[in-house]
């Protein structure tokens, strides 16, 4: 990660900026950084995760949701399924929540150019693949054929 910080263990402050209702009980969050260096110099890749605190309230980990061409900012989303996510989901535009990442392995978008992509997965598992598609689609000439099966147990259910 640029923009490395003294203590890894201390997150970045981050404030809430906008919200979007996947479902009744999936929420995504976009998040801008408070640290204008830090949001200028973090680098991360499709399908890397972050730790998120919820001040107070515990921590989650969740996926990183938008692509690395889409910088400035971080999206997270999340199934509201106990204490910390419920708290997560309480918040409001404005509020602040720490960041720590990114984290993990990243998909190879790389290995992927001038062939045909499938996404598929379903209900929440679907945040997982939400980046890599976005960088995709961002990129849409480096790609063939772009197939996208999105199952869930209800229309309703259904993220993104």
């Amino acid at each position: 990660m640029n923009g490395a910080r003294p203590n890894p263990f201390m997150p970045h402050l981050m404030r809430i900026a906008g919200t979007r209702e996947e479902t009744l009980d999936v929420r995504t969050l976009r998040l801008e950084f408070t640290e204008p260096d830090v949001a200028s110099t973090l680098q991360w890749q499709a399908g890397q995760f972050g730790q998120f605190s919820i001040f107070g309230s515990g921590e989650c980990v969740f996926t990183i949701t938008n692509p690395p061409t889409r910088q400035g900012y971080i999206e997270c989303t999340f199934r509201e399924v106990g204490k910390a996510t419920a708290a997560l989901r309480s918040r409001s535009i404005g509020q602040v929540v720490g960041f720590r990442g990114p984290y993990g392995n990243s998909f190879d978008m790389e290995e992927w150019q001038g062939k045909d992509v499938t996404f598929a997965g379903g209900g929440i598992g679907m945040a997982a693949l939400h980046a890599p598609l976005q960088f995709v689609l961002d990129h849409r000439d480096d790609y063939g054929e772009i197939l996208i099966l999105n199952g869930a147990r209800s229309v309703s259910d259904i993220v993104y």
